[in-house]
């Protein structure tokens, strides 16, 4: 994939569930699509991920912590390295970089996930940033069979089905954060284990 890599204010790389403590091969991907670009322009990079929901959270490293030890061994320098280390899921990786995108005056932001993630990843950014936001997204290829595939998609599309009847049901509109954090804070009341949208669903 051809990137234009002069066109970004910064770049967001979401992180992936861990695998005992350790980074999987699909972050890494997106950690060297990431380096690939960074040593192209040097640009400041937000690595966002705790703790996945599916884990018990404070408990060993976070994802984002694991992402910058990994760049800074590849020669990404700390000092272009930010962490959101909050969330859990991608819903909250949108809420969470936002409040350091707004701080850092970016507007126009690269993200780097997995080709499969792309479509949630897209409706949540667009949704919980607003319309005064540019993205580009870029998705690593990750090999799964076609039945896997089929599966992760639907899944993530019925996450932002859920979602989309939650905002309607409440009001809520792109970009509206002070409305999107009291959502954040009902998925995040408890703090070990996070949200699953499977759990919101009669709320």
């Amino acid at each position: 994939m051809i990137v234009n890599i002069m066109k970004y204010d910064g770049i967001i790389v979401l992180g992936y569930e861990l695998d005992d403590g350790k980074l999987q091969d699909i972050a890494k991907k997106r950690l060297d699509k990431f380096i690939e670009i960074y040593h192209k322009k040097r640009y400041k990079v937000i690595f966002s991920g705790g703790y996945s929901i599916k884990a018990v959270k404070n408990i060993g490293s976070t994802e984002a912590t694991l992402m910058k030890k990994y760049a800074v061994n590849k020669g990404v320098d700390k000092k272009d390295i930010i962490l959101e280390e909050d969330s859990r899921d991608t819903h909250a990786n949108a809420y969470f970089t936002k409040k350091i995108v707004n701080k850092l005056l970016w507007k126009k932001i690269l993200i780097i996930t997995t080709d499969i993630n792309i479509y949630k990843s897209k409706y949540f950014f667009k949704f919980i940033y607003g319309p005064k936001y540019y993205f580009k997204f870029i998705g690593v290829r990750k090999k799964v069979s076609k039945r896997q595939q089929e599966y992760l998609i639907k899944y993530d599309k019925k996450s932002i089905d859920i979602m989309k009847k939650i905002y309607k049901e409440k009001n809520i509109h792109p970009g509206e954060d002070k409305k999107i954090k009291k959502i954040i804070d009902e998925f995040y009341v408890d703090k070990n284990r996070g949200w699953n949208p499977e759990s919101v669903i009669n709320m």
